[in-house]
């Protein structure tokens, strides 16, 4: 049987207590790790061969594996394998050997994914320091993991929506009996649809090409005119079914220099994220001006703001604020746009606006 940690939380990132487990077929040296790593606050189990350890592990996946490399046997290199194997990519794993007699070793250990190594005879603050830092990045990994697996969830039921959405209206679409006016109503609902469903679709493609570091903007000058009228002329009518006043302050004919699609689609994310957060009856405004050498863009609502506790980590990948939580949705949106603006050598912020909610603002050079 296969067990697995709790689900981290952030809180647990600065407990640099953890569950440790010491492989070495030398009972003296595995006494001398345990005492230490004990005194020092660690949960510690120890083994004497690959096999024994396995079991172990199986028993209750640790956090920190101490694993000596040349063992009878299962040798550390292959239980370093196996601890790969496992769902999850294993726990940390700090090879322990003797650098001068064993370089292949530790050839071989970092090839196969060792997190580091220590060389015999080991300093003892230099092996507090390694389980430390070895705990917090392996809590750090399955936190991140764990919010891509939320993100996934949360993209698929944001898809479900529309889909399920489709099927009805082609079932409408069936009937026979409906007037021209119907049917031309029936169709834009089908096109806004597929729109938001793409816009879902684009998002996950830009945050796995700014995550893979390929992420790239061909900045030129255009007129704000370009790409902000298409997008005022798709969103129009989703704020109309919304009950929402969407409005447009500043200079269609202001020029920036942007790459206009990248630009349009951060734009895009902080519209919808907005009339998303807007209670019927409300306003949203998207303003452009320049001041000095930038130009700005400012996405301002009357909903109900980002607490100041979650403005710090509101652009974060995989990050969602209480209200977004709420609302649904994957959460990339905001950190898309952060992106985006950096790419273009700009900055994104947020602030309470002058109309009392949230008010995003990109700010460009040139």
């Amino acid at each position: 049987m296969t067990t697995t940690h709790d689900r981290p939380s952030l809180s647990t990132l600065g407990d640099s207590s953890g569950d440790v487990l010491i492989v070495d077929d030398y009972p003296d040296a595995v006494a001398l790790y345990e005492a230490l790593l004990a005194d020092d606050g660690h949960r510690v189990r120890t083994a004497q061969s690959g096999v024994e350890a396995l079991k172990l592990v199986d028993e209750r996946e640790p956090e920190v594996v101490l694993l000596d490399v040349s063992m009878p046997g299962l040798d550390g290199v292959e239980v370093l394998k196996r601890l790969r194997g496992r769902r999850g990519g294993g726990p940390a794993v700090l090879m322990l050997t003797a650098a001068r007699r064993e370089p292949h070793a530790i050839e071989a250990g970092l090839k196969e994914g060792a997190d580091a190594y220590l060389t015999k005879p080991i300093d003892s603050r230099e092996l507090l320091a390694r389980v430390r830092a070895a705990v917090e990045t392996f809590r750090l990994r399955r936190l991140l993991e764990s919010q891509r697996r939320d993100h996934i969830a949360m993209l698929v039921h944001d898809l479900r929506h529309p889909l399920s959405s489709l099927g009805l209206i082609a079932e409408v679409l069936d009937n026979e009996d409906l007037s021209a006016t119907e049917r031309h109503a029936t169709v834009q609902q089908i096109r806004g649809m597929c729109t938001e469903m793409a816009r879902l679709v684009d998002g996950v493609l830009a945050a796995s090409r700014l995550e893979a570091g390929m992420f790239s903007v061909e900045p030129r000058l255009v007129k704000v005119r370009s790409f902000v009228e298409p997008m005022l002329k798709v969103f129009t009518p989703v704020a109309a079914r919304r009950r929402v006043a969407l409005e447009f302050d500043g200079s269609l004919d202001l020029e920036v220099r942007a790459d206009p699609q990248k630009l349009r689609q951060a734009l895009d994310n902080l519209i919808a994220n907005a009339l998303k957060f807007t209670p019927r009856g409300g306003r949203v405004r998207l303003r452009v001006w320049r001041e000095g050498d930038r130009a700005n863009f400012e996405i301002a609502d009357t909903g109900p703001g980002i607490p100041e506790a979650e403005r710090p980590t509101v652009f974060d990948r995989y990050q969602q604020g209480s209200r977004g939580r709420a609302a649904g949705g994957a959460g990339l949106g905001l950190a898309i746009a952060r992106g985006i603006a950096e790419a273009h050598g700009g900055t994104i912020s947020v602030a309470t606006g002058d109309l009392g909610g949230a008010a995003f603002r990109i700010a460009l050079p040139g």
